[in-house]
């Protein structure tokens, strides 16, 4: 039976999408990371914030201590961590990583090179290193496939992210990454070519006055299509999208909502938590309302 827990996340009061699959004796860590926006309404993270950071942090290091495989989407600090426990998250197991070299953009070969450089750095065997792009690999009956490269957003201005499907034959998990809506039809087709079961989505940055509405439209009606899939059971929805207080009207916008909105689902509502949003609220949280 494969289970699925998050690390961080939006709904857990951080940002990230750090991913733990456990299916047939394997365990797959995606995108060991959690981070803060730095500045939010001109403020910088809350003391609840913070904390939220540390005590994830946390729990990431000794889940992914214990992980067989580690996957590295790309290379955003929200998505990995160079600086701490590098040993511990990337040692003895085989880690899967973006493409360091090809269709990347030059702030993430800044940071892939300094990443590699800590694996080195750190004691980890760097044989066990490989390039994950547009690959397929096995263990055991589980089926790890590796996307070809999509832009992080609309255009390669952020750089790329790959995205993981994890397939043990009776279920499918498909790890988008931020693909950020999706925003155009080639990640869209390759989702829907996936038919898998669980989707977790990384949907669009509704928060950000630098995509055009046009775009935002699109990425909506994108969402759309994947949510109306009979083959879907579970989306789930976060990450750039859970920064916008207007996030519930954005969902209700999304066509099929009404009929198959039981299918979505946030980080902390498929743990079966109460959602934590911490960063949409800073502006209340410095003013005293909902947490200090």
């Amino acid at each position: 039976m494969m289970r699925i827990s998050f690390y961080s996340g939006e709904s857990l009061g951080t940002r990230g999408m750090a991913t733990l699959v456990e299916t047939r004796g394997l365990r797959i860590f995606i995108d060991p990371g959690v981070a803060l926006g730095p500045r939010r309404y001109g403020l910088p993270p809350h003391r609840l914030e913070l904390e939220a950071k540390e005590e994830q942090w946390r729990r990431i290091v000794e889940a992914a201590s214990k992980a067989d495989v580690v996957v590295v989407t790309h290379y955003h600090y929200d998505h990995h961590n160079p600086w701490s426990s590098v040993a511990e998250v990337y040692g003895d197991k085989d880690v899967y990583i973006k493409d360091y070299q090809n269709n990347i953009n030059p702030s993430q070969i800044r940071r892939s090179r300094f990443f590699l450089h800590r694996l080195e750095e750190e004691g980890v065997d760097t044989s066990r290193v490989r390039v994950a792009d547009d690959t397929t690999v096995e263990y055991g009956g589980v089926r790890i496939v590796f996307s070809p490269p999509f832009y992080h957003g609309d255009s390669p201005r952020l750089g790329y992210v790959v995205m993981v499907l994890v397939d043990d034959g009776d279920r499918r998990l498909l790890y988008t990454s931020d693909v950020e809506g999706p925003m155009y039809d080639e990640p869209l087709r390759y989702i829907l070519s996936t038919e898998a079961d669980t989707v977790v989505l990384d949907g669009p940055p509704t928060y950000l006055t630098s995509y055009d509405e046009s775009v935002i439209g699109a990425a909506l009606r994108n969402v759309s299509l994947i949510l109306r899939q009979e083959w879907l059971e579970t989306l789930i929805l976060e990450h750039h999208f859970l920064r916008d207080k207007r996030y519930g009207e954005y969902l209700s916008m999304i066509n099929g909502y009404g009929e198959y909105g039981y299918k979505i689902m946030c980080f902390a509502e498929y743990m079966g938590w109460e959602p934590r949003f911490l960063e949409m609220y800073r502006d209340e949280l410095y003013s005293g309302e909902g947490g200090e």
